[in-house]
C-alpha cells in the first residue's frame, strides 16, 4: 500500500515537472515573467499602432520581435490572434515575445 502511494506521488510530480518544462523559453526571453501579455486584436504597423486586449499601444520603429526559434524575428509575425508578451518604455512597445497559443 505504501509503495503504491509513493508511486502515485512520484508520478504526479513527474507530470507537474513536464508541464513546467513545456513552458521553458529560450534564454533571450524574460527569466521570471513577461512585463505585459495579451492577444493581438488589430495590427497597424505602418502607423506604428497595435491593439492588444482592447488597449491601443504605439510601437517603436526599433521594436524587436522575439520568437521561440529566433532572437530577432520579423514584425510580420505580429498577427491578429497571436499571443504575445511585450515590454513598454514610456508607453511605447519596444519588445515583443511570441508566446504559445496556450500560454496563460
Amino acid at each position: 500500500m505504501k509503495k503504491t502511494a509513493l508511486l502515485i506521488v512520484v508520478m504526479a510530480c513527474s507530470f507537474m515537472g513536464m508541464s513546467a518544462m513545456a513552458q521553458k523559453f529560450p534564454s533571450y526571453y524574460p527569466a521570471e515573467e513577461f512585463p505585459e501579455t495579451g492577444v493581438i486584436d488589430v495590427v497597424y504597423l505602418d502607423e506604428g499602432l497595435i491593439i492588444i486586449g482592447d488597449i491601443s499601444y504605439q510601437v517603436s520603429p526599433q521594436a524587436v520581435v522575439r520568437s521561440l526559434s529566433s532572437k530577432e524575428d520579423s514584425m510580420a509575425r505580429l498577427r491578429v490572434g497571436t499571443n504575445v508578451g511585450f515590454k513598454l518604455s514610456g508607453g511605447v512597445i519596444t519588445e515583443f515575445w511570441l508566446l504559445p497559443a496556450n500560454y496563460d
